[in-house]
């Protein structure tokens, strides 16, 4: 079988037609996500009775079930009750989301230490000032970079999407691939959109990273000048 540079070059644009719903769903799942793995890390921190042993085992559960075995449980679920299969593809990721990203919360949080939530105290902030202002921005600050790669990681293994019948990169090109037999060219496609699109977001977090990191010098000072005046609540 020879190889078509024609077919191959026309399909491309059909992968990148489905950049959309694969951002869309990385996008969405990371806000859903993102929060709640914070608040299940803030769970597991303080031990809470109950709670932390229906956190560890939620963890468990998602981490360790194979992603595309989830999405055919969801996904057949979503049929039965006739759900829209793009909001089935939220809901999956937005739960590994959820499970990886409490582990990188759970670690940061863990390494700012309790000495600097009872100084902020001290100086007369609150529980929520010392979080917004202090807590959590070290926290990011040390969390980045496995933030970055865990995204970048979910947004692969969002090319499992198609499976729900999702027009994402995967879809677009494997459905053009398929009427015409040229799946070697169709893969060959999906494989070139996705590296470009995780290097050109690997490009973006690399910036980030580094103003994350000019600015630290500044949030230091920020952070001493909180606690030693103290904010009104």
């Amino acid at each position: 079988m020879n190889f078509d540079v024609n077919f191959a070059l026309e399909n491309f644009w059909q992968a990148v037609a489905g950049i959309p719903n694969t951002l869309l769903v990385t996008f969405v799942a990371f806000m859903i996500g993102f929060p709640i793995a914070f608040f299940i890390a803030q769970v597991r921190i303080k031990n809470l009775p109950v709670l932390s042993q229906i956190a560890g085992i939620y963890i468990s559960f998602v981490r360790g079930t194979p992603v595309v075995v989830q999405i055919f449980l969801v996904y057949n679920i979503a049929l039965a009750y006739h759900f829209n299969p793009l909001y089935a593809a939220f809901f999956v990721f937005a739960v590994n989301c959820s499970a990886t990203y409490s582990e990188m919360w759970k670690s940061s949080l863990s390494s700012v230490g309790k000495g600097q939530l009872e100084a902020a105290h001290s100086s007369g902030l609150t529980t929520f000032q010392a979080y917004i202002h202090i807590i959590i921005p070290q926290s990011l600050s040390v969390a980045f970079p496995s933030l970055c790669s865990s995204t970048l990681t979910m947004l692969k293994n969002t090319s499992l999407v198609f499976i729900m019948s999702v027009q994402d990169i995967t879809a677009k090109a494997k459905i053009a691939a398929g009427l015409q037999y040229k799946y070697i060219e169709g893969y060959l496609d999906i494989f070139i959109v996705y590296l470009i699109v995780c290097i050109i977001l690997q490009g973006i977090f690399n910036v980030l990273e580094k103003k994350l990191s000019a600015h630290k010098l500044i949030d230091e000072k920020k952070k001493n000048k909180l606690l030693g005046k103290g904010l009104t609540a």
